[in-house]
Formats: C-alpha cells, sequence, structure tokens
C-alpha cells in the first residue's frame, strides 16, 4: 500500500502508513479510510477485495466493517456500502472482504466523476483497522473489450514491495521538490514524504540546488531552501545527490553569469568560486555524498561536441575548460564526495557516448578529479536497446568510473518513433503498465549486470507520481496531454506494475 490514503468520517484521527499497510483506529461508528480512484472510471458491477487486518480490541467490540464507494462531485453523493459482520473477522489475522458494487439506479456507470474508496468502521468500535491491499476488478462488457485492461490504470495495485531501498546496497533515489513545487513540496506534502521515506534513501532537488537558485546575483548566496531540503533528508536518514553545480540551461544561468562582460579568466574565477562555495556549503551538513558537478555539456551531433552554445563555453573564451576547472574546485571543496558529470541520450551508445569517453579518458591522463557518470536515462519503451544502455554503461565501468542512474523515467509514449502520432496510446492500459514493468526491470537488471558492485553509484528516478512528471510539459509533441505516465506511482500515489518490475530486477528476479 502506498500513501495516497486519508482518513474518513467526523473525528478521525487521520490514518497511518507503515510496511503493514495503512491503518486507522476505529474510534466510533463511520470511522474508516479512502482513497481515490482518478476518472474517467465505471465502477458499476465492479468487485472491490480488500485484506484487511484487524486488532484483538476491534474484533472483541464486535464492530463491523463496510466497504463504500462515493462518487466526488456531481449532484449527487452516489454511496454504496457493503457488509461485513464481525464473524467475518479474525483477530491478528489477514481476512478478504470482496463486495461488488451493483445499484438499482446505475449511478457508478459514470466518467465524469473521480470515486473514493475505501472501508469504515460500523457499530461501537474500538481498536485499529489495517487494510493491506485493495484491488478493484471492473466488470467487462460486451460492448468494451478493453474494460479488463483500463482496470489496471483506474484501479488500486499493490506491488507488494515493502520498502524498495531495503533490496539494494546502493543508493535508490527520488528527485523531489521543494519551494520550487507548491504542489509536490516534500516539506508539506504528507503524502510525498510518506512514499518517500517508504521506498527511498536519497533525494535529489529537482531544482533549488541549481546556480540560478543558490546564487542568483554575483556574491550573493541563498541557501535558505536548499538547507531545509537537505536538513529533512538527514532528518530521515537520507542521503543528498546535489544536482548541479554547472548547467547551460539559460533559465538556470544567473544573469550576472549569461551578461558576463569581463576576461575569460575571471569568469573561470566567477565559477570555481560559486562551485566552491556551495560545495564547501554542504559539505558541513554532512550527508549530501555527491554531485552532478557539470551537466550536459555535450551536444547532440555526430560527431558530438562540447556544447558552444553554452554561456559556459563562450564566456570561457570559447573553451570547454570551465567543466575540468569545476571538477577541480569541487574536490578541493570535498575531498570526500562523489563526483560526477552527467547527461543525457548518452544511454543510446552513440557519437555523444564516444565524445563523453574522449573526455574521460582526457581528464584521467592529466588527473582531473572525476569519479564516475551520471546516465540521465530519460528513456521510452522501444528506446534505446538494452544492448545498447548495457554497452554505454561498460564503456564507463572499462575506465574504472562510478556508473549512476540518476534521472530515471520510463514514458510509454515516444513521439520522435515513426508512426508518431498514428501509434500513440491515450489510455494506460494493463497491456501497456506490464510492458513497462518489464522494462523497468530490464534496465535495472542492465545496470546490475554490467556495473560491478564497487562501482554502482546508484539509481535515482526522476520523480516520485505520474502526476509530477516534467514529460507533461517538457514534451513538446505531447501537447500538453498527460500521457507519459513514465514512473512508478500513480497520480494518487498508488503503486504501479513498474515498481514490482524494479523490485525484480534488485531481487534477481525474472523480467516478464
Amino acid at each position: 500500500m502506498t500513501s495516497g490514503w486519508r482518513g474518513n468520517g467526523e473525528g478521525n484521527s487521520g490514518v497511518t502508513f507503515n510496511s503493514n499497510g495503512v491503518s486507522f483506529t476505529a474510534s466510533g461508528d463511520n470511522i474508516g479510510a479512502v482513497t481515490d480512484v482518478a476518472k474517467p472510471i465505471k465502477l458499476e458491477e465492479a468487485v472491490i477485495s480488500m485484506v484487511v487486518n484487524v486488532s484483538s480490541e476491534f474484533k472483541a467490540s464486535g464492530a463491523s466493517l463496510q466497504p463504500l464507494a462515493q462518487i466526488k462531485g456531481g449532484s449527487w453523493p452516489g454511496e454504496w456500502g457493503c457488509w461485513s459482520g464481525n464473524e467475518l473477522l479474525t483477530a491478528g489475522a489477514d481476512v478478504t472482504i470482496t463486495c461488488t458494487i451493483s445499484e438499482a439506479d446505475k449511478k457508478f456507470d459514470q466518467t465524469d466523476n473521480d470515486v473514493q474508496i475505501g472501508v469504515q468502521a460500523k457499530g461501537s468500535p474500538a481498536g485499529v483497522v489495517t487494510i493491506k491491499s485493495v484491488t478493484i476488478a471492473l466488470a467487462q462488457t460486451a460492448a468494451s473489450s478493453s474494460s479488463a485492461t483500463s482496470s489496471t490504470a483506474s484501479s488500486i495495485y499493490s506491488a507488494g514491495v515493502n520498502s524498495l531501498r531495503d533490496l539494494a546496497s546502493f543508493p535508490i533515489g527520488a528527485a523531489v521538490s521543494n519551494t520550487d513545487s507548491a504542489t509536490y513540496n516534500i516539506l508539506t506534502n504528507a503524502s510525498e514524504q510518506a512514499l518517500v521515506e517508504k521506498h527511498f534513501d536519497q533525494m535529489t532537488a529537482g531544482n533549488i540546488m541549481k546556480m540560478s537558485y543558490l546564487q542568483p546575483t554575483q556574491g550573493n548566496f541563498t541557501f535558505t531552501n536548499a538547507d531545509a531540503f537537505v536538513d529533512y533528508a538527514k532528518s530521515k536518514n537520507m542521503t543528498v545527490h546535489g544536482h548541479a553545480l554547472v548547467w547551460h540551461s539559460d533559465y538556470q544561468v544567473p544573469s550576472f553569469m549569461k551578461n558576463w562582460s569581463g576576461s575569460a579568466t575571471d569568469f573561470i574565477t566567477a565559477v570555481e568560486a560559486h562551485v566552491t562555495a556551495v560545495v564547501d556549503h554542504f559539505e558541513a551538513k554532512g550527508n549530501v555524498t555527491s554531485w552532478d558537478v557539470v551537466n550536459e555539456a555535450i551536444n547532440d551531433s555526430s560527431p558530438a561536441n562540447f556544447r558552444t552554445d553554452s554561456a559556459f563555453y563562450t564566456k570561457s573564451g570559447n573553451s570547454a575548460v570551465y567543466i575540468e576547472k569545476a571538477f577541480q574546485a569541487a574536490r578541493a571543496a570535498d575531498a570526500n564526495a562523489t563526483l560526477y558529470y552527467n547527461d543525457y541520450n548518452i544511454d543510446q551508445n552513440n557519437a555523444k557516448t564516444t565524445k563523453m569517453i574522449e573526455m574521460l579518458t582526457d581528464f584521467q591522463a592529466r588527473n582531473i578529479p572525476i569519479d564516475g557518470v551520471g546516465f540521465q536515462m530519460h528513456v521510452f519503451m522501444d528506446y534505446p536497446s538494452i544492448a545498447n544502455i548495457s554497452a554505454a554503461m561498460k564503456k564507463v565501468v572499462d575506465k574504472g568510473l562510478k556508473v549512476k542512474i540518476t534521472e530515471l523515467d520510463v514514458a510509454v509514449n515516444n513521439p520522435y518513433n515513426s508512426g508518431w502520432p498514428g501509434n500513440k496510446i491515450t489510455t494506460f492500459t494493463e497491456t501497456a503498465s506490464l510492458a513497462q514493468k518489464k522494462r523497468y526491470c530490464e534496465i535495472v537488471k542492465a545496470y546490475l549486470d554490467t556495473v560491478p558492485a564497487n562501482l554502482r553509484g546508484g539509481i535515482t528516478v526522476w520523480g516520485t507520481t505520474d502526476a509530477s512528471t516534467w514529460l507533461t510539459t517538457a514534451t513538446a509533441a505531447y501537447n500538453g496531454e498527460a500521457i507519459a505516465w513514465p514512473l512508478l506511482f500513480d497520480n494518487n500515489y498508488n503503486d504501479k506494475p513498474a515498481l514490482r518490475g524494479y523490485a525484480d530486477a534488485l531481487q534477481g528476479g525474472a523480467c516478464n
């Protein structure tokens, strides 16, 4: 069970999340727990199955449980409930309660509104009720052979993974937000907190540790938001992967650097000063263990070269010397941090990969301090191939450097495919979800098979739920449609099969 649950009923003290599921204290009649199922969904004739576990106090109270579903919004609440009497419950034992939604007025035969489903205590209850898993099997109709497949997207699915981080000996991370996203702020969103604390032991800041956030004007550093982010991680025994000290993207380069009119030598000094100040500041925290020192400094041409459109390149005298200077400054500031070069598309084992390897070879020959390569891994279901992903990683391993997957997501739709948009998937079906599960498994397995234990820097997914993915707005061909579904959890913080695929690979299971 994941964290998209809340307390229901007047006087409810809320819910708690643990390795067993979601629990609530049944302190009175109608006290329970509910979670949302996103539209479009038709629940008429659907079967809800819940695995519940009640405490001995609840059993002794003689109280019963009532599964329920309510349509949210519209002119009528549309409440429906079944009944599971006390005689069906056993203290301390898992019991499956199953009910079929069947309303005479067919009010659940709708797709315009979200629905909340859950269970509430009835009678004079006392004690604790734990919901360990919930599944919804939608009714199949002759008119729609897709009803069974769409149920995965609309149903509550449990991957059966108590904690992803417990399955690996290397960092299992997630990119999360702070003040840069009020909705998904890890410091204020309880659902984000519960999910991250359950499954991950490393956090990456999506934006707030980048240059424009930390040094908006020359010499004036603002660490307040980043400090709160890092301190939160430390309070939860999590490390932080720092992202990113130097990145060319226009909106993340402070104006004083973009508009630099001084000498190239002085510009390099300013870059070194930024890196030194930031790394030195966070070294004192004790839990910022690694950095993307330079991000995306190589272009996508063939043959590839360093980005000549980067302000860092042009202001450094039309030179890529800023890259090595940043690494040298980072090492001088923190002798123990793991320093990465980070980029996208290098997993394709292409011209960009070749240019990166040339840079690494040069750095090693001249003793420029670099510890590893961050493979962003914003990939698709069909591209790049696992063979190319493995081959690209192997080239870094052969240099004796660490490999870290830093920004993993697996988009269901590939708008760069030759069949686009004719092959666009508009509904996250069971077929798509299971294919994504296999893809996640194959990627993680390739990492484990290719990268020896001493060179594994970890795996980080770029976000928590599909609702917060950057791909919806960043991928122009999607035209604002939320059709990537690239992450491990759905819009309501529930598990997806992708989580199971990730876990299967970590546990040495088959990818299917």
